[in-house]
């Protein structure tokens, strides 16, 4: 299942240079052995291995060229355990989706990595590098990409799963009609993954998730950090619902009112259209511990992760 995390050890324990463009100096050798035996990463491959869902909500490309700048946003994503695609849009996740720190064939270059363990329970990472080449498929843009910008990767982890957000932001090379174009070009992919629960949380009374979103507003393309919060009012009712909120770092939601009281079945909850209210997700993990997934709006997308706050663990 290594062929799964693209979106994530690609993008995100790879990224590609970051917002100016990524002329940063590689990480030494012994530096990267010492991050491929990173607990928290070993852990992040246990996840990997164990991986039964991928959720890719869009792709979102903000490009200018001769001084034009057009925003186009992919939306009708279908993924598979490998393989996202929709729109005309292919996401190859097979053969680049790994990094150096799992596996050393790929052709990766990290300059900058970050590890951080949170107080809610969660793992965080910030990456930066070069990646010589990424494999995008053919983009439905009128051109095709032969050099791809910088990027950056975002994610959290626990135990059973992930939610990320990788962002491309500098200039790019292709062709058009056989006509060599330049210009540049910002990319927003959120992710989500991880082994799923398949059943709804069981028990009695209310049971709240917390944790964090990574969220990027499409007018500007930044990134935020913000937080996720699910809510279940009643574990035993006979039409389990859940209600999620996603607020921005100063505490201001971002979330939908059509995100509140999702009908529940199998540990999955979805509402919306891509573009608009859209919001997928799942519990993941036998005892329901976590619950991680997307949203897409006409203002944000992005990603999110969450924890249980209470000892009920069905």
């Amino acid at each position: 299942m290594k062929g799964l995390v693209v979106v994530t050890l690609l993008l995100l324990l790879a990224g590609c240079g970051g917002e100016d463009g990524g002329n940063g100096v590689e990480m030494p050798d012994d530096q990267i052995l010492d991050l491929a035996s990173d607990p928290r990463v070993m852990r992040l491959e246990g996840i990997v291995e164990r991986t039964d869902v991928l959720l890719v909500p869009s792709v979102h490309v903000s490009y200018s060229v001769l001084g034009e700048r057009e925003t186009k946003s992919f939306r009708d994503i279908s993924c598979s355990m490998d393989t996202c695609t929709g729109s005309g849009l292919t996401l190859d996740l097979t053969g680049t989706i790994l990094t150096d720190l799992i596996d050393p064939s790929i052709d990766i270059s990290v300059t900058e990595a970050s590890f951080q363990s949170l107080a809610n329970g969660f793992d965080a990472v910030f990456i930066e590098g070069d990646l010589e080449a990424l494999d995008l498929g053919e983009l439905p843009l009128d051109f095709t990409i032969d050099e791809i910008p910088g990027a950056l990767g975002y994610g959290i982890w626990g135990d059973h799963g992930m939610a990320g957000l990788a962002l491309a932001d500098g200039p790019f090379s292709g062709r058009a009609a056989n006509v060599p174009v330049s210009g540049t070009v910002k990319v927003a992919v959120p992710f989500a993954f991880g082994d799923v629960s398949g059943t709804n949380p069981g028990g009695t009374g209310p049971a709240t998730w917390t944790g964090v979103a990574e969220i990027v507003a499409l007018r500007t393309f930044r990134r935020q950090e913000g937080v996720a919060t699910l809510t279940i009012p009643d574990l035993a009712a006979s039409t389990p619902s859940v209600s999620v909120g996603i607020d921005d770092a100063g505490g201001n939601p971002i979330g939908e009112p059509g995100w509140e009281n999702l009908p529940l079945t199998d540990g999955h909850f979805m509402v919306g259209a891509a573009g608009a209210d859209y919001l997928k997700g799942n519990f993941h993990g036998a005892n329901h511990s976590e619950a991680y997934g997307v949203f897409d709006t006409d203002n944000f997308t992005g990603s999110f992760g969450a924890k249980r706050n209470t000892e009920q663990a069905n």
